[in-house]
């Protein structure tokens, strides 16, 4: 798949690994995902995916979704992991069915594959997360079930599972979240969570004390009559389809990093304001052939951004996975400078929406 014109020079440089030997003392071997948050001492936890106590995406020791922390100031060397929620061995934080019929049809929506975790806020002393409840890999319009919001107050050394969920009704956009606290709400950037919806990207809010009821989330639309305001339905932010996201606000400037499957790569977003208008995506990593010497990589997907990093030093956690032969399955850091956030034109929405383009079968969770 050809990468734009404008963004065919990636702009990252990989920094390292960090998976794999080195957080195999936790037995997390092969693994993906790794979004990162600041929890409320100061150390940043880093949940993971699918996670196997051998290399690859196979074997023994599955369990989803896992958590290590780190204490790394010196991102320049490398993310390394302090500790794991479990103990000497990375648990399962949250329940998981491990359903693995792999029924992709709707009528047996209730099968539940896998538990991956999407992205996390720390709010005072309470860090929560949200997690999708993932129905099948083999699914296309119907991958996940729902998802829900769990908490943690020590650390995230224990999770609670709450009753704020929202259920998938085919294509819903409000299934992988990320979000970022600001001036007392929460902003959630959601998508379908299948990487061929065309829908694209939602913004939503909710007051900080009130995240646990879904009740109390604004969404942010369009109106001919009125224009954008929070309170009307929901209207795409930006096109889609797309994967996994991770929205920061870094010294003033909003950034969103994503999977791109059109693009084949992992980009990033920038504005001055949370309700855009966004700039035009930059290609942070670039997606190519397995032994490719032309600075691009294969079968990539995340993009989390590290709560540490700076306009000068953007840390992007990068996940890659060999599909045929189940290994690489790791997490990759990459650095890059942001740029400059670009105000183009404010967005109007159209009926025309992006094609549909194949799924790349480079995994979700």
């Amino acid at each position: 798949m050809r990468i734009p014109d404008s963004t065919t020079t990636p702009a990252a440089t990989f920094v390292k690994e960090v998976t794999g030997e080195a957080t195999r003392r936790w037995g997390v071997h092969g693994t993906d995902l790794g979004c990162p948050v600041r929890l409320a001492d100061g150390r940043v936890a880093f949940f993971f995916g699918d996670t196997f106590t051998s290399r690859g995406r196979s074997g023994t020791g599955w369990r989803s979704p896992v958590m290590l922390r780190s204490t790394t100031t010196d991102l320049r060397g490398g993310i390394e992991f302090d500790s794991a929620a479990g103990g000497r061995t990375a648990r399962e934080i949250l329940p998981n069915a491990h359903d693995v019929r792999e029924s992709p049809d709707r009528e047996s929506a209730g099968t539940e594959f896998t538990v991956v975790p999407a992205d996390a806020v720390t709010i005072g002393d309470r860090t929560y997360l949200s997690v999708v409840s993932v129905h099948s890999w083999a699914a296309q319009a119907w991958p996940t079930n729902f998802t829900y919001l769990a908490w943690s107050d020590d650390g995230g050394e224990h999770w609670h599972r709450t009753r704020a969920r929202w259920d998938n009704h085919g294509g819903s956009l409000d299934q992988l979240w990320t979000m970022e606290r600001h001036d007392g709400y929460v902003y959630v950037v959601s998508s379908a969570f299948d990487r061929i919806n065309p829908g694209g990207m939602i913004l939503r809010r909710v007051p900080e004390a009130r995240i646990l009821e879904p009740g109390a989330y604004e969404d942010w639309g369009w109106d001919r009559g009125t224009g954008w305001a929070w309170g009307q339905p929901a209207t795409p932010i930006l096109p889609g389809p797309v994967g996994e996201m991770c929205l920061r606000q870094i010294d003033g400037t909003w950034v969103l990093a994503y999977f791109d499957p059109t693009a084949y790569a992992i980009v990033t977003r920038t504005a001055r304001r949370i309700d855009g208008p966004w700039s035009e995506p930059t290609v942070q990593v670039a997606g190519g052939g397995w032994g490719a010497a032309d600075g691009t990589w294969a079968q990539i997907y995340g993009g989390y951004i590290h709560p540490a990093s700076t306009r000068d030093e953007l840390h992007l956690l990068v996940s890659q996975w060999n599909t045929t032969t189940g290994d690489p399955y790791r997490v990759l850091q990459f650095t890059t400078p942001l740029d400059p956030p670009v105000t183009p034109r404010a967005p109007t929405p159209t009926t025309a929406l992006p094609l549909r383009v194949p799924h790349r079968g480079n995994g979700i969770g």
